[in-house]
């Protein structure tokens, strides 16, 4: 519960879109239970909402030590609403700059998160999917993890974002090796790779924009 006040600052501080999913749903849950902080239970609310279909959620959610049936409505409250204000943005990506403010607050963090935006035939937005974390300056892909999501979902296209926690976002040789395998696999089960941005607390690093994207393609 302590964390409470340093997330309030951090809102005021640098506005909502800023926040991790964990730290909204510590805001929405307000705090915790004895001997059960609210940042544990906020850990395995985000677990069930990140990671897992939407379908039975209400129930999976009060399974959770710390979780009533009213919060449990609380949060299903707020992920539906959440749904239908994005599905009716219709969020459509035609450049960098329009999916930067939807993933960067990952620049905030210590580690790396590897993502994919997937996206449909008119490049909207399916979803934005943490695929793995990591070490401070290295996470594990697995491609398989990576495209089954993308199947599941029936996605077009699809952008990979990755955090540099250094604030360094120029490319290492791992970056682009992954890169490469992920355009390969995209390529034979006929999703199109559009972009892998790297992204850092000031700027960021587009292989499209580069013409990097294009030349391991090729």
């Amino acid at each position: 519960n302590g964390n409470q006040p340093e997330i309030r600052e951090k809102l005021e501080r640098y506005g909502i879109d800023i926040m991790s999913v964990q730290e909204l749903v510590m805001l929405i849950l307000g705090s915790g239970i004895k001997n059960y902080p609210v940042e544990k239970i906020s850990e395995k609310v985000t677990y069930e909402i990140m990671s897992k279909s939407p379908e039975k959620l209400l129930s999976r959610l009060q399974k959770i030590k710390g979780i009533g049936k009213s919060k449990a409505s609380l949060i299903c409250a707020s992920v539906e609403l959440g749904k239908r204000i994005f599905n009716s943005t219709k969020c459509k990506i035609t450049s960098p700059e329009d999916l930067i403010p939807l993933v960067k607050h990952y620049t905030l963090e210590k580690v790396e998160y590897f993502i994919a935006v997937s996206l449909n035939g008119a490049h909207e937005i399916i979803e934005i999917k943490e695929i793995c974390k990591g070490s401070s300056n290295k996470a594990v892909i697995q491609p398989r993890e990576v495209f089954s999501e993308l199947l599941y979902q029936n996605a077009a296209a699809v952008i990979f974002v990755h955090n540099h926690p250094s604030g360094n976002t120029e490319p290492s040789p791992a970056d682009i090796e992954i890169t490469q395998r992920l355009i390969k696999g995209s390529e034979i089960l006929g999703i199109k790779t559009l972009d892998h941005i790297i992204i850092g607390v000031k700027n960021y690093f587009s292989f499209t924009a580069e013409g990097i994207l294009k030349e391991l393609i090729e």
